[in-house]
């Protein structure tokens, strides 16, 4: 691996991932950049934690750790995020796949100023016509990109990478109370705090996989009923845009 252009901690939560979950630690092994990771295990119990502890032994800047029982998605991710001491941090999924440059491209995007690099991404959600060069946003246009559903950036926090200081100074956490749209808040949320600028690599880094037993797979109705209440809740948020 080479060397970073700027520290980057990867948090990944697990769950229940089975199958899924061997092709990304693969893909972690395969980046051309060196990380810190966490992989937080939510209470998994069918071998998903075993893997993961097996994963990290014997390499410093990997590590581990498994919750004796299920919290959530939410609480795992704020478990690793206490514990990043790099300068950005990025959220992977544990059932996705992330190309070779995924780490290498999002420390390279993340110059002295720039608060939040993102990438491109491949999903059944994705926008159907990409640009092919690097974009440098302000805060108003990265906030309407991420506060609305079907853009080509997106309010997901799985292509992106966060200035540490920046959600420091804005105190941000995962709302642990969200079963559904936590990373649309958390996104948004850093967004209304924070005033850029952003960066935009277009090139189709990260692999978003259609898990058939996945949260977003398997939300109720009440749970759509909270996610326009988050987005209720993001779109008060653009009273706060500099």
């Amino acid at each position: 691996m080479s060397n970073m252009a700027e520290s980057l901690t990867i948090v990944i939560p697990t769950y229940q991932l089975g199958a899924y979950f061997e092709p990304l630690l693969a893909d972690l092994t395969n980046q051309t950049a060196d990380f810190i990771l966490w992989l937080v295990d939510d209470g998994s119990t069918d071998g998903t934690a075993v893997r993961g502890s097996a994963f990290v032994r014997g390499i410093p800047n990997f590590h581990h750790e498994a919750f004796a029982h299920h919290r959530g998605v939410s609480a795992a991710r704020n478990f690793g995020l206490a514990r990043v001491t790099t300068g950005a941090v990025a959220f992977v999924d544990g059932d996705d796949r992330i190309a070779p440059t995924f780490a290498a491209t999002l420390q390279q995007g993340m110059s002295t100023d720039v608060a939040a690099v993102t990438i491109g991404y491949r999903w059944f959600r994705a926008a159907p016509q990409r640009r092919e060069r690097e974009l440098r946003l302000d805060q108003r246009a990265m906030f309407d990109q991420v506060a609305h559903h079907g853009t080509e950036i997106g309010g997901y926090v799985w292509n992106k990478a966060f200035r540490t200081a920046a959600i420091r100074r804005a105190d941000l956490r995962f709302d642990e109370r969200l079963p559904i749209a936590e990373d649309y808040l958390f996104t948004a949320s850093f967004v209304a705090a924070t005033p850029g600028p952003y960066v935009y690599r277009p090139a189709i880094l990260y692999t978003k996989q259609n898990r058939p037993n996945s949260t977003i797979h398997t939300a109720n109705w009440e749970a759509r009923q909270t996610e326009d209440q988050v987005f209720d809740r993001i779109r008060q948020l653009a009273c706060q845009l500099h």
